[in-house]
């Protein structure tokens, strides 16, 4: 389904270039004849629904890969390029695929899982297969069919594969079409890995037949650099790196005059990365809510909304999502009021590969319950509190950490915070802190948080020069609960 959509669209747009990265260009034309050579030389060795696991950096092949599997009829498994050898095992042990594509910073973490199914990107492998490709037709492909395994988590226990088919990929693409300003003349760059949200663009970008430039950044410099070299219009991070964006002392004098927007998303923005970033580059951020489990395009914050929003304010939900607030007993609660967020919509995954209990439990009636806990204001848009299991109880008070870290994001010099609560005698959980920042005393910070929080205010304030991150780049609050446990033996 999604590979005839695409090469209608790329058939259209010609010789205009839409993918780039440091290696050269790819026209409509180019990128739509080599996708069609590897998808012949893959069908030629996988029937339909062989899973194909991507292990690389963001490259050009990458998106040739992509666009082959989904004519080829298989099953993209995108693995995140900063695992661990054993991250990476442990996938292979789950979703069991029949190829595995890596590229020479991944080699050494595949080294050990030796066989015929192992294709350098970067290497003799790749053009040899292009080569031998055969000219056979490729199978049909049904709405229904799955698409991508995505893995949520690996780190501890069994990775949970979330199974989308072609039909929920097409309904991200509508959704984003529809709702956000996507045009053909735009140079999009992506420094966010295309295993993970920032890959949900390439494919409408693809559609209006706009250019998406992959930049390997290592540093703030090197997305200055390409928008400057490029004449970029747009591009998006996650809050972590905005934050490192706009702190960077290199962006003085630089020309951005190019870009029409900023988008961020996957994360809470700390207040003050918001309010710096708004600064710097204007009012051009949108923000962008979802989730694995419903492919990126929940709820979007536009530009003219982050005007008077509020901390951990998501915005409204796309045009074709429906978003219902749900109590304990799964009854919708008013406006105001907070609840579990539950969404129906056409991008809601298929379940969890091989998992029937753990899909159960998130898939009930139609309706994906999130695990988020938000409130919908009167004016429509859905604000944020934190996750239903980091509801932390405290002296019979509850208290939401997304909510504390949220004030303390806000609070001068504060750059990031992480906030939750571990068992305690007296107080059956006791609430932590563990603030990075410049310029800032935990004194200072308790003697404000009593007076501005109240029984909120943390009963531990820790200060550090950064905050420990999980491979996706997130704060790792699971290394910070498991330091301070440590400590406290």
């Amino acid at each position: 389904m999604l590979g005839r959509i695409i090469a209608q669209a790329l058939r259209r747009h010609g010789e205009r270039i839409v993918l780039t990265d440091a290696g050269g260009s790819y026209s409509a034309a180019e990128l739509d004849a080599q996708a069609d050579r590897l998808a012949r030389a893959l069908a030629a060795s996988y029937p339909p629904g062989e899973r194909i696991l991507f292990f690389m950096r963001n490259c050009t092949q990458f998106v040739v890969l992509q666009l082959a599997c989904e004519r080829a009829g298989l099953v993209r498994v995108p693995v995140n390029r900063l695992y661990t050898g054993g991250e990476v095992a442990r996938i292979v042990a789950a979703a069991r695929p029949a190829a595995l594509f890596y590229d020479s910073e991944t080699a050494a973490r595949v080294s050990e899982l030796h066989g015929p199914w192992l294709c350098a990107v970067d290497g003799e492998d790749w053009p040899a297969l292009l080569a031998a490709a055969p000219d056979i037709d490729l199978p049909e492909v049904a709405p229904e069919a799955l698409c991508s395994l995505n893995f949520t988590s690996g780190t501890t226990g069994a990775p949970k594969g979330v199974m989308m088919s072609h039909a929920n990929w097409a309904a991200v693409t509508t959704n984003m079409l529809v709702d956000r300003d996507m045009r053909g003349d735009d140079k999009f760059i992506h420094i966010g890995p295309l295993t993970h949200a920032s890959g949900a663009y390439i494919t409408p970008n693809l559609i209006r037949g706009a250019e998406n430039i992959l930049v390997d950044m290592r540093t703030p410099a090197d997305l200055f650099d390409a928008i400057e070299r490029t004449r970029a219009t747009v591009f998006s991070c996650v809050p972590t790196v905005l934050t490192r964006i706009v702190a960077d002392e290199g962006r003085h004098g630089r020309d951005l005059s190019s870009l029409r927007r900023v988008i961020y998303g996957a994360e809470a923005i700390p207040p003050n990365t918001l309010g710096a970033a708004l600064e710097y580059f204007g009012p051009i951020l949108v923000q962008n809510y979802g989730l694995t489990e419903a492919m990126m395009t929940v709820c979007f914050q536009s530009e003219a909304d982050h005007t008077n929003a509020g901390a951990n304010t998501i915005g409204r939900p796309y045009s074709f999502v429906e978003v219902v607030m749900r109590d304990e007993a799964g009854r919708p609660v008013p406006d105001g009021e907070t609840g579990e967020l539950t969404i129906r919509a056409g991008q809601v995954m298929l379940g969890y590969w091989e998992m029937p209990e753990a899909t159960a439990a998130v898939l009930r009636e139609g309706w994906l319950y999130s695990g988020d806990l938000a409130v919908r204001d009167p004016d429509g848009r859905i604000r944020l509190v934190g996750r239903a299991k980091d509801l932390v109880i405290s002296g019979g008070f509850n208290i939401y950490p997304a909510e504390v870290e949220a004030w303390f994001c806000s609070v001068p010099g504060v750059s990031e915070a992480a906030v939750f609560g571990l068992p305690d005698a007296d107080w059956g959980e006791k609430l932590i802190a563990v603030v990075a920042g410049d310029g800032v005393t935990v004194e200072a910070l308790r003697a404000r948080a009593k007076a501005e929080l109240g029984y909120k205010t943390p009963k531990t304030i820790e200060l550090r020069p950064a905050l420990p991150r999980t491979a996706n780049g997130k704060v790792d609050k699971n290394a910070l609960k498991h330091d301070m446990l440590a400590d406290a033996r």
